[in-house]
Order: C-alpha cells, then structure tokens, then sequence
C-alpha cells in the first residue's frame, strides 16, 4: 500500500510539473507574439510619422511665410533655413562618376580591345575579298607610288589615311589604358612605395606619357638625322609640294596624329582638371597643324615641332612621376632641366622656326603659288599662309601662358618649398595628402549624419503637437517592448519520466 501510495503522488508531481512546464511554454509564446506585434506597431507608427513629415514638408512649401496661419514661429524659421543650407547636393566629382563619360573611362580596355579584335579576326580571318580590302586599309599604309634610289617604298598623301589613323586612336586608347592598369600602377605600388589611388592612377598617366613621348623624341630624331632638310631649314619648302615620304616617316606621321586625337578624347571622358580649357585649345591648335600640315605637304616643319614639343614633355613627366614617388630632391633637379629645355626649345628654337617660316616661307615656295585656271597638286595663298602662321602664334600664345605657371613653380623651387605642378588640380600636387582623403571622406559622411538629424529635428518642432503625442506613443511603446524584452522569461528543463 505505502508503494502504491508513494507512486500516486509521484505521478501527480509528474503531472503537475508538466502543466506548469506547458503553462510556461506557452505563456512564453504568448509574450513573443506581443512583441512582435508591438514592433510592427511600432513600425507602423514610426512610418505614419514619415509619411506626416512628407506631408508636411509639402504644405511648408506650398504656404506662404507672411500669411497669419503659418505655425512656424522664429527659432522653426532658423531650423528651416538651416535645413535648406545644410541640404545634400552633389558634388561635381558625383556627377561625373555617374555620367555617361565616367562609364567610357572605366571600360577603356575593353571597347578598345573589342574593336580591335573585331578588326583584325574580319581581316585575317573572312574570306570576302570586300571585308579584306576594306579592312585592309585600317592595318596598312595607302597609296605607294613608287620606290626611292635604295629601294624603298614611297608613299603620297591618300584620303584613306584617315582609317590607318582611326585604327591607331583605338590601338593607342588601349596601349595606354593596359600599360596604365597592368605595369604603371604596379610598379608604382611595388617599387615607389605609392598606395593611394588617385596617386598611382596619376604616376601611371606620366610614366605612360613618359614613355610615349620618349619613343616619339628618339624616333623623330632618327628621321631627322637622314632628312634632306638636317641642318638646313631652307629645304623645308625648296621644291614644295612635291614632297613624298617613305614608310617609317609617313606612320610616325599619323601616329603622331591618331595621338594627338586621342588626348582629346581623354581630355573629355577624363574628370577636368583646372587648365580643361588651355589643354583643349592647345590639343585642338595641334591636331589642326598636324592634319594641316599634313594636307598641304608642310609635313617638314610639323615633324621639327613635333620633335621639340615632345623632348621637353619627357622632362615633364619625368619631374612629375618623381614628385609622385616622393624624390622631391630628384624632382626639383628635373624640374630645372625641364625649365631650361621649355626656354631653350619652345621659346628659342620654336620662336627661331617660326620667324624663318613667316620671312622665307613665300619665297622658298614662289612656284607654288596658286595660278588661276591651272590644275596644280597643291598652292598656296597668303590667306593658308597666314592660317598656318596664326595657329603657330596661338600655340605659342598658350605657351607663354604655362611659361607663366612654371616660373611660379620654380619661384618654389628656389625659396625651398619644392615643385609642384599648378597647371593641373589639386590632386597632382600634394601626394602626401591622397592618403588622407579615405579618412577626410568618412569625417563628411559622419557629418552629413549628425546634419540629417538636425533636419529631422527641424521638421520635428514644425508640428509640435501631433509630433509629440508620435514620439510619446513611440517612446511608451519602446520602453514596454524594452522592459518585457529585458525580464528573464524561466523555461523549464524537461524532465524524463
């Protein structure tokens, strides 16, 4: 009996243990599903509250301050215009990553590669004579007429030059792009020590320059050295037009040119810089005097100006990719080099050819003149010589203009400040601050915060009385949900039987 007595109770605490276990169970549940549907209450409230605000952002601007009902009194007036002062615009560096030209810029390597693979699987793949003729053109110089005393091929000007130098704009697009992305901006991480961004993007635009520009110089020199008119300017226009050019000469000729094409269309896909427009009229005056000069067979003095523009801008670089590295030491004794070739060569031997073009150019070329009713190859009149002698001026003129520039920086130079480059924007001539801008940028995002909340507040004290009953609800619903989230709810363990 005391056995079976023993095992009764035992069962009915079994049983009881289990109720208040399911009871817990269950009340536990219950106090989830309250709050959760006091969060989505919340929500809700929080977002009828929005919605108020919207509301009421509109009828603030629809209402006229000078009439009696408005409810603003002075302190919401200065919340207001406070609001207005501190609203988000976009800054020209947003507008620009987000436009059409940004995109071209970033995608560079592929278009560039895309057409040139198109090309070249059309012409050395198809087997439609058509296709091959045409695309025959872009790869390959047009119109030999004949060979020279050694046997090599000599070329005359063709209109359809202008497909060699459609492919060479696209060849030297992704020459650059690829040299910038792949070599320069590794070797400026790896060997320069360079880390920030618009830093290395920066030292892989001048050592892409550096490089072009030197070949360009070292090729040019080697075609003057073998030129009838080395040393002899007079041979620039004795027996003018009747000019032809042998292979090498005519494709440095329009590479030169596609180059020159193609840095306006960096000038413009490009974030501007400060000098945007003095670049432009310099690189618009240039690509006029090359495909000028090249159309009236005055390709003679175009490729002495292309040689003395091209050495000087190899110091150039040279001094900026050392700024970038951090030789400032080096880079000031570049930058004197640089000076004094700018002086030497774009004022003195430029100004020299110059003034022998505009005193013997005429009577150098006097058979040349245009006869009326006579078919001639090409002549000319003093309204194309006075064309050609205006765009030289203007190039100068912009010369001067950056002669100006330099000789600021090298006031620098002098009192021990350092050369920096004040033609282009700010980026170009403090290094040291690039690394500094990933911090400066997050410093402004926590500010454009601590604003938002400010203008909240502003709309908040437009209509105090509906908004303070918003966040009393709020408040009284979030300190409940918080005091219940917070008291420790038992869960009994389960117990065997």
């Amino acid at each position: 009996m005391a056995t079976r007595t023993r095992t009764r109770t035992k069962t009915r605490r079994l049983e009881e243990e289990d109720e208040e276990s399911g009871k817990l169970h269950h009340e536990h549940h219950q106090q989830q599903q309250q709050q959760q549907q006091q969060q989505q209450q919340q929500q809700q409230q929080q977002q009828q509250f929005q919605q108020q605000k919207q509301k009421h952002k509109l009828n603030t601007y629809k209402s006229s301050p000078s009439t009696s009902s408005t409810t603003i009194d002075q302190e919401q007036e200065e919340e207001f215009d406070l609001m207005v002062d501190v609203a988000p615009v976009k800054s020209k560096d947003d507008e620009y990553h987000e436009s059409f030209l940004a995109t071209i810029e970033r995608n560079q390597i592929p278009i560039s590669r895309n057409l040139m693979i198109l090309l070249y699987s059309l012409h050395f793949l198809s087997s439609n004579p058509k296709i091959v003729s045409y695309t025959h053109k872009f790869i390959h110089l047009q119109n030999q007429v004949g060979t020279n005393p050694a046997g090599k091929a000599i070329y005359d000007i063709d209109i359809d030059d202008a497909y060699f130098v459609i492919n060479w704009v696209i060849t030297v697009t992704f020459l650059r792009s690829a040299l910038m992305k792949y070599c320069f901006e590794p070797f400026a991480a790896k060997f320069c020590d360079i880390h920030s961004r618009k830093a290395k993007t920066k030292f892989a635009e001048q050592s892409w320059s550096f490089v072009y520009w030197g070949v360009s110089f070292i090729y040019g020199v080697y075609l003057y050295l073998d030129a009838p008119y080395f040393n002899d300017l007079d041979q620039i226009y004795i027996n003018w037009p009747n000019f032809y050019m042998q292979g090498n000469f005519k494709s440095y000729y329009l590479i030169s040119m596609a180059f020159w094409i193609q840095q306006i269309f960096v000038l413009h896909v490009e974030k501007p810089r400060k000098d945007h427009y003095q670049m432009f009229s310099h690189h618009i005056i240039t690509c006029l005097l090359i495909i000028g000069s090249y159309y009236y067979y005055f390709f003679r003095i175009g490729h002495l100006i292309l040689m003395i523009m091209d050495s000087v801008d190899i110091f150039l670089a040279g001094a900026k990719m050392l700024k970038y590295a951090g030789f400032n030491r080096a880079c000031d004794a570049m930058f004197i080099l640089f000076l004094l070739s700018w002086i030497g060569l774009r004022h003195g031997v430029y100004n020299f050819i110059f003034h022998h073009a505009w005193s013997k150019s005429v009577h150098l070329m006097s058979d040349g003149q245009c006869v009326v009713g006579e078919a001639q190859k090409r002549c000319w009149t003093p309204t194309i010589i006075n064309v050609f002698m205006g765009l030289l001026g203007g190039l100068q003129i912009i010369t001067c203009i950056w002669m100006y520039l330099i000789l600021k920086v090298a006031y620098k130079v002098i009192i021990g400040v350092g050369a920096e480059d004040v033609r282009s924007d700010e980026d170009d001539t403090d290094v040291e601050l690039e690394e500094n801008h990933e911090a400066d940028d997050e410093k402004e995002v926590q500010m454009g915060k601590n604003i938002e909340l400010k203008v909240e507040s502003s709309w908040a004290l437009t209509d105090k009385h509906n908004v303070e009953q918003q966040n009393d609800f709020i408040k009284d619903t979030y300190n409940s949900t918080a005091t219940k989230a917070a008291a420790p709810v038992p869960v009994p363990e389960t117990r065997e039987r």
